[in-house]
């Protein structure tokens, strides 16, 4: 399924005639969207592809799918037969296909097909002239190509599906091995695989069982999983129900919390429904398996949602499966902004119509975050965002903030700081109505300051142009830009500290590299370089023998000063 490049759907249920969808597919791909907004009939796009099904009531013959993918060199012979030449072509069919090896191309696809019209046909090659593309719809071969990908690759795929309405509950015994999408059979499949001779319980009491601890840690941790026959008071068929067993004994299934049990129907479905195949020997064929994970956040902590969310990435990577989530949490969009073989996909209603968006990172789409009913500081759980380079620019600055407000103001309360890493800073914009190419810090909070290293090395140089354009759009905002007065943040550390830490009783450069300047004037051999690679755990060392008084060092003072007042302001501290 990681070959399938991007699925949109147009005329089905409420979708009207325009595509909405998934521009690009991925191993995780998140859709992002209000409670009843259409993730789910946007997904059921997955399912018409797969299973061809047209017989669904919401299905016309208006309705059509564009999907794409980039064709493999078997594909692309068996669509031009390099024994061929002439008909629509002219030459020979295999040296006119081959340039399209590995080059996507999306077709538009008709479920129900009517009289007369094909139903699959050539969308989009990117990269081609019109004139050609014009003329390559005019080829059958590329029909057959599609079709063949269709019925060799896409028809074989597994669907497995997990809806939003769920549960995991105690079942009368039987030897169906088959779970719906809302956890019925769930039971029934853990008792088989734990009691029944042929199959494997290991795979229950090893690998569901990491799984599950992994995923609920710290909060708790389990040493077994059961699965127990129930007696019943009214005289009906006994049922079985799974047991979880910690230091306090045993914990039925029907007495832990809905976030639980959805944990671990998850995991019912990526370790055992997997191995329900045709497969004989019941080994899970996880490359050929599309999963579709409805609402999962309900009910869980956010840790707890961040552990599960981490936990599906790493597996659909590892096993190059392809896994669908829609959500209405928060919790991915921060997470997994900038990570590899993700997608977010937004969908949300405009001009009475359903759009899709493909949403980079929770700080590029506010209205993301608008749209689900949370405003942006709810999300970094402060009122205000410093922007710096590094960790320990994070933690000199939480040091002198804790130092100057005399310990009133605290960073996850009253502020956060977030990186931005210095070789980023060129993507970085302060304006609110920048091309989307740049990540507009503005969009993540309004309440934005932004500490940046000068790099300066005298004081006749100036700032690069970057940094002159960040400063001047933060200023027009009426916003907090500090730019070190010396060449990086280390250069407002100050003699006392130099002395305390590194025995080093002189006060560093206004310019000076920090690693030049221990190396020059300590004792030990290489200690800059040391400080240099290890700046995190020297920079904690550093802050817990800063005091009030060694805040006295070049602006940083007034700049902190500064921040700290319009901290408490956008707090409502007087």
């Amino acid at each position: 399924m990681s070959r399938l490049k991007s699925l949109k759907i147009k005329n089905y249920k409420h979708i009207g005639d325009s595509y909405i969808g998934f521009d690009k597919l991925e191993n995780l791909n998140i859709l992002v969207g209000q409670n009843n907004i259409g993730k789910s009939t946007l997904l059921q796009s997955i399912e018409m592809l797969i299973s061809g099904n047209e017989n669904s009531r919401e299905i016309s013959t208006d309705t059509k799918l564009e999907f794409g993918f980039c064709p493999t060199t078997n594909e692309i012979k068996n669509a031009f037969d390099e024994y061929k030449s002439g008909g629509q072509i002219g030459i020979n069919h295999f040296t006119f296909g081959q340039k399209y090896i590995n080059n996507y191309m999306s077709f538009e696809f008709q479920p129900i097909r009517t009289i007369g019209t094909a139903q699959i046909t050539l969308s989009n090659i990117p990269g081609i002239s019109l004139n050609q593309l014009t003329f390559n719809k005019k080829v059958d071969n590329f029909e057959h190509l599609a079709e063949n990908y269709l019925n060799n690759y896409i028809r074989r795929l597994k669907l497995i599906k997990l809806s939003a309405d769920r549960n995991l509950v105690p079942e009368v015994q039987n030897s169906n091995r088959i779970v719906s999408e809302d956890g019925t059979g769930a039971t029934n499949l853990i008792r088989q695989y734990l009691n029944v001779a042929n199959l494997p319980n290991e795979v229950v009491e090893n690998d569901i069982l990491n799984a599950l601890n992994q995923i609920m840690k710290p909060e708790n941790h389990f040493e077994r999983i059961m699965c127990q026959e129930i007696e019943t008071s009214d005289g009906s068929s006994s049922k079985w129900e799974v047991q979880l067993v910690n230091e306090n004994g045993k914990i039925p299934i029907s007495s832990s919390g809905s976030g639980l049990r959805t944990i671990l129907l998850v995991l019912i479905k990526l370790f055992l429904e997997t191995r329900e195949t045709t497969n004989s020997e019941l080994k899970p064929i996880l490359s050929n398996t599309v999963f579709i994970f409805e609402e999962l956040e309900n009910n869980l902590h956010p840790a707890i949602q961040r552990n599960l969310f981490e936990f599906l990435y790493q597996w659909a990577k590892k096993n190059n499966s392809q896994i669908f989530l829609t959500t209405h949490s928060t919790v991915p969009i921060n997470m997994f902004s900038g990570r590899d073989n993700v997608t977010l996909t937004y969908i949300k209603k405009e001009n009475n119509r359903i759009i899709t968006n493909s949403a980079l990172s929770f700080i590029e789409n506010e209205d993301i975050l608008m749209n689900l009913g949370v405003r942006a500081s709810d999300i970094l759980q402060s009122n205000a965002v410093i922007w710096v380079e590094g960790p320990s620019d994070r933690i000199y600055i939480n040091k002198w903030i804790e130092l100057y407000s005399s310990g009133t103001l605290k960073e996850n309360i009253h502020y956060q700081i977030l990186f931005y890493g210095g070789k980023l800073l060129s993507h970085l914009t302060g304006k609110v109505d920048e091309s989307n190419m740049l990540i507009q810090l503005f969009r993540a909070n309004l309440h934005s300051i932004i500490v940046i290293d000068s790099d300066k090395t005298d004081s006749k140089k100036r700032i690069n142009k970057t940094k002159q354009r960040i400063k001047k759009e933060f200023m027009q905002n009426q916003a907090i830009v500090w730019i070190t007065q010396g060449k990086e943040i280390e250069n407002y550390l100050s003699r006392n500290i130099f002395n305390k830490v590194y025995n080093v009783n002189k006060q560093i450069g206004q310019y000076e590299k920090i690693d030049d300047f221990l190396n020059e004037n300590s004792r030990k051999k290489n200690i800059g370089k040391y400080y240099v690679t290890n700046k995190a755990s020297e920079s904690i060392s550093i802050a817990k023998e800063m005091t009030r008084e060694d805040i006295n060092i070049l602006d940083l003072e007034t700049q902190i000063s500064t921040i700290v007042k319009q901290i408490k302001i956008w707090n409502g501290i007087q």
